[in-house]
């Protein structure tokens, strides 16, 4: 017989936006007097970074390990380095995340429970209540918070992967310009790919150097660090370094039609909620805006009324498809995209915030052709 329990919120998933979402939760005074599971049967999370851009100080600045104020993008013939004013670029280590939620913030909440198990389903029990069927426990609830990823995502018309793998490296010279990080590198990209090299410096002589790819299938080791031993041998003069630590992970990226509430009226988290922007993997800081979104519906009482504009989801639509069907288009689009639009708009443009206006500015300076044929195809 499975351990039944009660609990006013149950979240499924331990990762990245569920941490979020209790972190926004615990800013409202009633929060203590709620009881919440955490259900999360992985022990051990994936070492990887989380970048993000901002104005002004973040909701986890205590967390940030490094900032940077201006940005670096190279192609094959043309680079541009630029200060990203209103923004601040930042980073936050997973090690550090993990530790702070899992050490330090949820072991001072005694209504917070986190459970080891993995959850099997989902039900709605009636129009107050729901189930979580788990492999060692069953808990009725009002509100259920899912950051599991329903299995037609993956079977998305356009699907695939961002991945990557990087080197924390140290060098014996100064090699490195520590207030510039490098945004995409593409000088040293493959034939017919799509993969470019990300710089975070975090002093003159230490970096995190990560080669990333879009593509349909995932790299086999050795063309990491043929691509990765490529970029140290010819953009820092092969200089001598020690790898510090090494992270490596992979990104789902779809044009997937996602809804608020799962197939039990679960409300949709993180990657399951399209929280991972589709043509450029990047996913905190809108994981963080959702959490508080979701947690001011949650004490307010409302329903999770998604925002998003769906002409940002058309846009993803048809650079995905390029990125499938000609990677070497893509990267001249890119080119072509950092070459004629200040990096403060592109990052405005990425995070969903531009107008009509500002776009068709944008772009009016991109290739027509490449998109004019996928809208069609």
């Amino acid at each position: 017989m499975l351990e039944k329990e009660n609990a006013d919120i149950v979240i499924c998933g331990g990762g990245c936006s569920s941490m979020l979402l209790l972190f926004n939760l615990q800013q409202y005074p009633t929060f203590k007097s709620l009881k919440i599971v955490v259900i999360e049967k992985e022990v051990q999370h994936q070492q990887k970074t989380w970048c993000f851009w901002h104005k002004g100080n973040h909701p986890l600045q205590h967390l940030i390990t490094n900032s940077w104020q201006s940005i670096r993008f190279e192609a094959s013939h043309f680079t541009t380095t630029q200060e990203i004013h209103p923004y601040t670029y930042s980073s936050i280590k997973g090690e550090d995340f993990y530790n702070y939620f899992l050490h330090q913030f949820i072991p001072q909440f005694s209504n917070i429970t986190l459970i080891r198990d993995e959850v099997l389903n989902i039900e709605k029990t009636s129009s107050r209540l729901s189930k979580v069927i788990c492999k060692n426990h069953v808990y009725t609830t009002r509100t259920v918070y899912s950051s599991i990823i329903n299995k037609e995502f993956h079977e998305a018309p356009i699907f695939l992967w961002q991945h990557f793998k990087g080197w924390h490296i140290k060098t014996e010279e100064k090699v490195f310009d520590k207030n510039v990080m490098t945004i995409m590198d593409f000088s040293n990209c493959l034939p017919n790919s799509f993969d470019f090299v990300y710089i975070l410096p975090y002093s003159s002589n230490e970096a995190l150097i990560e080669v990333t790819a879009f593509s349909s299938e995932i790299w086999d080791e050795r063309v990491y660090l043929k691509q990765l031993n490529k970029h140290i041998s010819n953009k820092l003069n092969g200089a001598k370094y020690e790898i510090e630590l090494m992270e490596k992970g992979q990104i789902p990226m779809a044009c997937y039609n996602h809804t608020d509430l799962g197939k039990a009226g679960e409300i949709l988290i993180g990657t399951a909620a399209g929280k991972i922007k589709a043509s450029s993997g990047y996913g905190f800081e809108k994981m963080q805006i959702d959490a508080a979104r979701l947690a001011s519906n949650y004490f307010m009482n409302k329903l999770p009324n998604k925002p998003g504009q769906k002409r940002f989801t058309f846009y993803d639509k048809l650079l995905l498809k390029i990125i499938l069907e000609k990677p070497e288009e893509a990267v001249t689009i890119f080119g072509m995209l950092f070459k004629k639009i200040p990096i403060p708009m592109i990052l405005k443009f990425l995070y969903e915030e531009t107008n009509l206006y500002e776009e068709t500015l944008i772009f009016k300076n991109l290739p027509a052709i490449p998109f004019i044929k996928r809208i069609f195809n």
